[in-house]
């Protein structure tokens, strides 16, 4: 047996997809305006919050920017849906000026969910998703 051909013929597992973020949810549904009594919060995000991911070799740092929000109103969680790994953050503001804070950010196969971290300074939130070591494979 020729050896050289079953190695050739071993799929190739190609790198992790950099994490991407997602347009958040819509106010509509199913093409109807939500009804005004749906929630009594605002859902659109007060204009200066925003999110960025960073990319480092052994994790993912996603920084949000949440002034006048608190931690009490937060909610980071994740869902694995058939490839598609997500993290999904929320945060609600009851203040005056406050509002709706909702992204979700989906990663690749080398993301541990399951360790995510995240801390917040009263501003800006930052959560850790640690990134698997893959071994390096030889060609």
């Amino acid at each position: 047996m020729d050896l050289s051909r079953v190695a050739s013929a071993a799929p190739t597992l190609l790198g992790p997809e950099a994490p991407v973020i997602l347009s958040p949810p819509s106010n509509e549904q199913g093409g109807q305006s939500r009804a005004p009594c749906d929630s009594f919060l605002c859902h659109s995000p007060p204009a200066n919050t925003w999110i960025a991911v960073e990319t480092l070799q052994s994790e993912y740092s996603l920084l949000v920017r949440l002034p006048g929000f608190n931690r009490n109103g937060m909610l980071v969680s994740f869902l694995s849906i058939i490839r598609r790994r997500i993290l999904h953050v929320v945060a609600d503001s009851w203040e005056p000026e406050g509002g709706h804070f909702e992204r979700r950010v989906s990663f690749g196969y080398d993301a541990e969910l399951s360790q995510v971290r995240a801390e917040f300074d009263g501003e800006m939130l930052r959560i850790v998703v640690p990134r698997r070591i893959l071994a390096a494979t030889s060609s």
